[in-house]
């Protein structure tokens, strides 16, 4: 690790802090985001967790969501008890696939392209994260009414890996900014 890794573990964080706060808030949820450990805890809760990872050059992330069942209902589409396991367990992965994708769309921006995965999906009571012994790992909780979202990154960044924004044109090319639509 370089003595400048911590700042790109840092844009990293931030990056994912923004990315699932925008996602949240598009599902119209109030979040307020803390590092784990100061909220109140949702263990022994029925909870749908999802693993994803992600790289690029000289990068390597992975994203753990682990959401109670009560919040997966009302964030799923059809917001009714009534989905069946299968729905909800697929809205679980897709929660975590668009949360890394919002990611990716913020790293576009510092030329980065990241490739994603295929989310895995894990349920139970009492579930932690793993990550490798080297990577940087946060924790985070963000609380709403309906239930608690926990979430994990864990990164890992090459020797010389540099985050630098770049400018917003790129070869007469624009990055476009969150949810912006490109017409051809």
């Amino acid at each position: 690790m370089t003595l400048d890794s911590g700042k790109q573990h840092r844009i990293l964080n931030e990056l994912y802090v923004q990315a699932c706060s925008g996602l949240l808030s598009a599902y119209g949820l109030a979040v307020h985001a803390q590092m784990q450990g100061t909220g109140t805890s949702a263990r022994h809760n029925p909870s749908y967790v999802s693993v994803l990872g992600a790289a690029c050059e000289g990068i390597s992330l992975s994203s753990m969501l682990k959401i109670d069942r009560n919040l997966v209902v009302n964030m799923h589409p059809l917001g009714c008890a009534e989905i069946a396991q299968a729905d909800l367990e697929d809205w679980c992965r897709e929660l975590n696939n668009q949360l890394v994708g919002r990611v990716k769309n913020k790293l576009l921006g510092y030329d980065r392209t990241l490739i994603v995965g295929l989310p895995v999906l894990i349920t139970g009571t009492d579930v932690s994260p793993l990550a490798a012994p080297n990577a940087e790992v946060h924790e985070y909780s963000f609380q709403s009414a309906d239930g608690q979202v926990s979430l994990t990154l864990a990164t890992l960044v090459g020797r010389d890996i540099e985050l630098r924004e770049v400018e917003s044109s790129m070869d007469g090319e624009a990055v476009l900014p969150e949810g912006a639509l490109a017409l051809f």
